[in-house]
């Protein structure tokens, strides 16, 4: 499937997860520490520029017993609505890359005072994609700071 067939594909996904629009700023999320878990997130730091629509994120591309393997992921903020606690919903999903046979989605949202990020995992067989993981939601600590 065409790289750019893809990136339609998962923006008219993620449209179905969320509509509307917020003022332009940015926020920058890592993740909560937590005892609940052995292993830290995936997803080390996630920096949104709601004007550009960029999200760039440092994530463990490869963890074994003694070292991790970092990495950086490039994606794009599909949408972002109000909603009544006065926060967004971001949705935003990586951009698909030659080679690359996994699409990540992601939800980041304000659940009463914790920032929760919420991701899925999508391969395409042939044309049709094909959940290959969902992600239980992580704690993530953000902090916004307006632009200009």
């Amino acid at each position: 499937m065409k790289t750019q067939t893809r990136r339609l594909a998962c923006q008219a996904l993620l449209l179905l997860l969320a509509s509307g629009s917020v003022s332009a700023r940015t926020i920058t999320c890592v993740p909560a520490a937590s005892t609940d878990s052995p292993h830290p997130h995936w997803v080390r730091r996630i920096s949104i520029d709601e004007s550009s629509r960029t999200v760039n994120m440092d994530i463990v591309r490869f963890r074994t017993k003694d070292s991790e393997t970092q990495g950086k992921l490039k994606a794009e903020l599909v949408n972002s609505t109000e909603t009544q606690f006065g926060e967004p919903i971001y949705a935003f999903n990586s951009l698909p890359a030659a080679g690359v046979e996994v699409i990540h989605f992601f939800k980041l949202f304000k659940s009463l005072d914790d920032w929760r990020l919420i991701g899925a995992g999508v391969t395409f067989v042939g044309k049709t994609p094909a959940l290959r993981a969902i992600e239980l939601s992580a704690i993530f600590d953000c902090k916004r700071s307006a632009m200009g």
